[in-house]
């Protein structure tokens, strides 16, 4: 990828308005109805038009004085910050796998991070301590939704509904954690 700066002739520090008229001059000087049998013109043509495309944004302008911006990386391939790395060094943004750390690790957007590369850490056993805690905490859930039965209707049929919920939610999950602790005997 070459410098966009480059690729229109100008500084920098250029404003706008300078962009702009670089961009039409080497538009009209590279135009492939002016060089109609010049396959460079329109490769060079197509590099003005992403360039301006960049540069005449003040926000992608922006994002390419910071460390670069292009229209082909934002576009799924590569990170979702166009070559900038903000986690750092062999880590891309948002593929979610920090093989620094040799683990997963979650980023702003949590497991649905951009431009990742799609795979997931491989799930692990839980332990017999992890079963009962589930055990325990789903059948606090019944015990709860139960006790709190008694008063729902305080609440009319928004109680109602919330204490069914979390008594037939406890139970399914009761009865997953005993299935689960069920297996890990095996």
């Amino acid at each position: 990828m070459s410098d966009y700066y480059e690729t229109l002739n100008v500084q920098r520090e250029a404003t706008p308005e300078q962009i702009k008229k670089a961009f039409r001059e080497l538009a009209l000087k590279y135009h492939p109805d002016r060089n109609p049998d010049n396959p460079s013109a329109e490769e060079q043509f197509k590099k003005i038009n992403e360039a301006y495309s960049v540069l005449g944004d003040a926000d992608k302008k922006a994002r390419y004085d910071l460390g670069g911006y292009s229209a082909y990386e934002t576009a799924g391939a590569g990170n979702m910050y166009g070559g900038y790395n903000p986690y750092g060094q062999g880590r891309s943004a948002g593929d979610g796998y920090d093989a620094e750390d040799g683990g997963f690790s979650w980023t702003f957007y949590g497991p649905f991070a951009f431009g990742g590369t799609g795979k997931r850490p491989e799930p692990r056993e839980p332990t017999r301590k992890e079963a009962f805690e589930w055990l325990l905490r789903s059948l606090l859930t019944v015990v709860a939704g139960v006790l709190l039965f008694r008063v729902s209707m305080i609440f009319g049929i928004f109680g109602l509904i919330i204490c069914v919920t979390a008594i037939g939610k406890g139970f399914m999950n009761t009865l997953r954690a005993i299935k689960l602790l069920y297996n890990l005997k095996k």
